[in-house]
């Protein structure tokens, strides 16, 4: 799959540029979750960061990005009314992963 040119994209006349989108979907259809990630960090322009406020279900979207790229800033959403068992989980996550939390 090649990389994804976005500027090259938002040039084109909307029927090519839902054409070429539903093209790359296509192809991100067969792929795992980890190559679907590893695909964007790839093929994406800009700087990547994961912003998560570590509810339960975030554990899998960090854990997958962690697996693809480790280093990857991984920024808290604290909206200040987080329960203290959340504080306690996003300390113990942040070990077991080794995030790098900012």
């Amino acid at each position: 799959m090649s990389v994804l040119d976005l500027n090259a994209l938002n040039a084109l006349p909307k029927v090519d540029r839902v054409l070429q989108l539903a093209e790359t979907n296509s192809q991100l259809e067969k792929l795992s979750a980890e190559a679907r990630v590893a695909w964007a960090l790839e093929n994406l322009p800009g700087e990547y960061v994961l912003s998560s406020s570590f509810g339960i279900q975030a554990a899998v979207s960090l854990h997958l990005v962690n697996q693809v790229r480790p280093d990857i800033p991984v920024i808290l959403t604290d909206t200040g009314y987080l329960f203290p068992e959340t504080y306690q989980f996003i300390d113990e996550l942040t070990d077991k992963l080794n995030l790098n939390l900012k």
